[in-house]
């Protein structure tokens, strides 16, 4: 755990002083006064604000208020930042780090109304070990810099407590998060102690876990961990408790998983199909007992507990699966939402190419929904959107979105005041959201990933790929840290160089290219 202390002073303040800290963090608060008498002084802090004044709205933005009795002559009071109470009673949810003393919150802002004189306010904002140095990018595109340099210290301020968490309001860790919030951390530091906890927290409180396609995520979440950090003792304590995520008993005749079975799995616990959070984000999707999405994931999952176990069982299992969706969700070339259904989301055009489950004409057919609808899904589902569009020959739609400008991207995020990105495209699409979650900032992964295309193949980046899509981008560079020491890659029309760590190997156009630095074809 680190602080950073930020200290703002202003002379001949009469009755308001507004204060600017440049970025929302997690964080403390002073301030230093000299009065001539007792006054009762107000104290305000906040996340959003206009022409030097904090905002308060309906909603779930940080707006903290509290009036100060101060004494007489020069004094430093600190904030009192009342307790954190959980959204929804009784969930297990995070604390404050010990090196606060006390409780923290975000804000970006200050308000100091009813004194006089010279006043100095001093935040002090917290983070979990993170090195700002370790990682960086650059390229022609100066907007594709921008949302990268966003979506990084989103990643950095949000990812806080000891483990990751879905914002202050809840401060509770959750699948869907996690999937984003992991990569983007292990794309930019070496800090894997978050990622474990948070973890081992989705197998001791897996019963607060409400979304199908939420359990499924956790072995895609510890099989990520794995790769990046190279840590096979950990898939030896996890694997055995990645079968109760699953849901085999909740699949019927066609092996699809079906809802009304899911009671009987999970006795006492809430589950649903989620497709997409929240609701109005779901395209339209025409949802039945038996949804193609997480069955997609379903099948998905099944292949990689093949390669994490490999148990050819889990092959047939997924084998089943996909059967069952072609036989009762492939209408017409092309795959729809529920088997009662004629529609087809952007949610199961993504996720039938994100998991595979698309052949020949079909990707065709799904690539024709996705270039149709723009940014028609949440921004956590925008993870899986843009890594599609690299997979499969869209890159330049995938630079698009994360580029754009319109009221579903992250531009409209940092136009509408965001310094960490939202939990939601704006306020008008989800007037509960909070302003610090991470699960918004997939381009801090997608564009080292995909964009700059450096994934590890073997864990602990033994092997690892590196497979560029810039699109019609002119250059960038990339620095990356691993297990393995750094990987960096400079890449224009004229040159190309690649230095690989040590004890490492990188693929490159099924070329195999050992530690070093060297020129690519």
């Amino acid at each position: 755990m680190i602080k950073e202390v930020q200290e703002i002073t202003l002379n001949d303040v009469y009755l308001h002083a507004f204060f600017d800290f440049g970025k929302d963090a997690f964080s403390t608060l002073e301030i230093e006064v000299d009065l001539p008498f007792c006054a009762n002084v107000e104290v305000i802090l906040g996340e959003v604000a206009k022409d030097g004044k904090i905002i308060h709205t309906p909603g779930y933005r940080t707006f903290i208020q509290r009036i100060i009795r101060t004494g007489v002559g020069k004094q430093v009071i600190r904030i009192d930042i009342p307790p954190f109470i959980p959204a929804f009673c009784g969930f297990p949810h995070c604390h404050a780090p010990a090196l606060a003393g006390g409780e923290i919150a975000p804000f970006r802002y200050v308000e100091v109304n009813r004194t006089y004189g010279t006043i100095t306010a001093r935040r002090t904002a917290y983070f979990n070990d993170w090195d700002d140095n370790a990682s960086s990018f650059e390229s022609s595109d100066s907007k594709l810099n921008e949302i990268l340099d966003f979506c990084k210290y989103s990643i950095k301020a949000a990812t806080v407590f000891d483990k990751y968490v879905d914002g202050e309001r809840e401060r509770q860790p959750y699948e869907g998060d996690t999937i984003i919030n992991q990569l983007g951390q292990f794309c930019h530091t070496l800090n894997f102690d978050i990622a474990r906890h948070t973890i081992d927290h989705f197998f001791e409180y897996g019963q607060y876990t409400w979304p199908t396609e939420w359990l499924l995520l956790t072995p895609m979440f510890v099989r990520d961990h794995i790769l990046y950090t190279g840590n096979s003792g950990l898939l030896e304590r996890w694997l055995p408790l990645l079968e109760a995520k699953l849901l085999a008993g909740a699949q019927d005749e066609n092996g699809l998983l079906n809802s009304k079975l899911y009671k009987s799995v999970r006795p006492g616990c809430r589950t649903d199909d989620l497709i997409d959070w929240p609701m109005t984000e779901r395209d339209g999707y025409e949802k039945g007992d038996v949804n193609f999405v997480p069955n997609a994931y379903l099948y998905g999952v099944l292949k990689i507990m093949f390669e994490l176990t490999g148990n050819d069982e889990y092959l047939a299992r997924a084998e089943k699966v996909r059967k069952g969706v072609r036989s009762t969700m492939l209408k017409n070339g092309i795959f729809v939402d529920s088997p009662e259904s004629t529609h087809t989301s952007i949610h199961t055009a993504v996720f039938a190419l994100y998991f595979d489950l698309a052949e020949g004409e079909e990707i065709e057919a799904c690539k024709k929904v996705i270039l149709s609808k723009d940014m028609a899904c949440s921004v956590y589902t925008a993870h899986f959107l843009l890594e599609v569009c690299f997979r499969y020959g869209m890159e330049d739609h995938g630079i698009y979105l994360m580029t754009s400008d319109s009221d579903r991207s992250w531009f409209n995020m940092l136009r509408e005041g965001a310094t960490i990105t939202m939990e939601a495209w704006g306020d008008k699409y989800k007037p509960n959201q909070d302003w610090n979650h991470a699960w918004g900032a997939a381009p801090a992964n997608i564009i080292p990933r995909m964009f700059c295309g450096i994934r590890p193949l073997e864990p602990g980046f033994k092997r690892f790929a590196v497979d560029p899509k810039p699109g019609k981008t002119e250059s960038f560079s990339v620095r990356m840290p691993t297990v393995r020491g750094e990987i960096s890659l400079e890449w224009s029309k004229e040159r190309k160089v690649l230095t690989v760590p040590a004890n490492s190997e990188a693929v490159y156009k099924d070329k195999v290219y050992p530690a070093g630095t060297h020129e690519l074809d």
